[in-house]
């Protein structure tokens, strides 16, 4: 426990080569005596006082083939006594990945993603997810350090939907609150922005809900938060007014300017789905003028365009009626509901149990 805060500890950190040294001249000389995951997680905070990337390949890689050769009975730091026959090192060599060498190799390819080397990083990224599957139980740490070679492979692929889930899957984990200050706000405004530039992406509860995107409050990127509650509720005025607010902050990220179309549309069916949600069951036939006053669209025609989009993309059931201007909704996609839309779902059924009980008083008293 003592080496692992020391390895954690900043100030050990800061001194150049100290970490290396130490694990050099002593931690070697008990290494295979040492939980096999533990040594693997104390190598990679090691690793990252090497300066160049390459030296902190080798480096893993050494400690993973001094894992393999333990595994194989061939390691000279083996305390084993009895010796392996080939064949038996080689049906060791050949079994699937244990949790730190998975680990391990999740570094390595965060390091080649670092270095620009994304083939040899997606090689990995692609090996783990599928050893992962593999791996019963596997240890938080294992499964978030596949998450987040993932996630960040993606982020430099800019393939915003697979980042975002990846990240979620990441953030499943680990606990947020041990995440360094200034990581947790990179990857909240990181996560918050592929929410919102994400093509498939039309549901914020999940990100609202969980923790990281209150590193958002108090900062410079706070109104990436309000955002995303706007683009919840599907708040087309609170949409409008965000932009006004803080368009020079919106202006400097290139992204969300290229976007900026994809965005309002984006918007525009999240503010349909929200307000037919809204709707009572026995009111689901709504005039395509309403849709269009609320969703600010300019006529009957662009509102029937929005509701066909949500219908293609499976957000909405229902029918429209040309002649009369009318569309009926007979289904709605489930989304995750924040603390506030669960409120107002209570409330609709506290009223529909209320007139069902009239009702049924209504047809005892016939």
């Amino acid at each position: 426990l003592l080496l692992e805060d020391c390895v954690e500890d900043a100030e050990f950190q800061r001194i150049p080569g100290l970490l290396i040294d130490l694990y050099t001249n002593f931690v070697l000389l008990f290494a295979l005596r040492l939980n096999s995951l533990k040594l693997a997680q104390i190598a990679v905070k090691v690793s990252q006082q090497h300066t160049l990337p390459q030296q902190a390949v080798e480096f893993l890689e050494c400690t993973k083939k001094l894992l393999d050769d333990a595994a194989s009975g061939s390691s000279p730091l083996s305390s084993s006594g009895g010796a392996s026959s080939s064949k038996e090192g080689e049906k060791e060599a050949d079994k699937v990945d244990t949790e730190p060498t998975l680990y391990l190799k999740m570094s390595v390819g965060q390091l080649f993603l670092q270095s620009g080397n994304t083939e040899k990083a997606s090689e990995l990224m692609e090996a783990g997810l599928k050893m992962l599957d593999k791996i019963e139980d596997a240890d938080p740490s294992v499964t978030a350090s596949v998450y987040s070679l993932s996630s960040q492979y993606h982020k430099v692929n800019r393939n915003f939907d697979e980042f975002y889930k990846n990240s979620l899957l990441y953030l499943a984990y680990v606990k947020t609150e041990t995440l360094p200050s200034d990581f947790r706000l990179s990857l909240a405004v990181d996560v918050s922005l592929a929410a919102l530039l994400g093509e498939g992406i039309f549901n914020f509860g999940e990100l609202l809900l969980h923790p990281i995107v209150t590193a958002l409050v108090g900062t410079e990127f706070e109104w990436l938060h309000a955002l995303l509650k706007c683009f919840n509720k599907g708040d087309m005025y609170a949409y409008d007014m965000i932009c006004e607010r803080y368009s020079s902050a919106l202006n400097r990220q290139p992204e969300l300017v290229k976007k900026a179309d994809s965005l309002r549309n984006k918007i525009t069916l999240l503010c349909l789905v929200e307000y037919l949600f809204s709707l009572p069951p026995d009111s689901r036939s709504v005039p395509l003028d309403e849709i269009a006053s609320r969703a600010k669209l300019g006529s009957r025609e662009e509102a029937e365009v929005v509701i066909m989009q949500a219908m293609a993309r499976g957000m909405v059931k229902g029918m429209i009626n040309q002649v009369s201007g009318v569309v009926t909704v007979s289904w709605v996609q489930p989304r995750v509901l924040t603390h506030e839309q669960v409120q107002g779902l209570s409330t609709r059924l506290e009223s529909w149990a209320a007139k069902l009980n009239g009702t049924t008083s209504a047809l005892v008293a016939q």
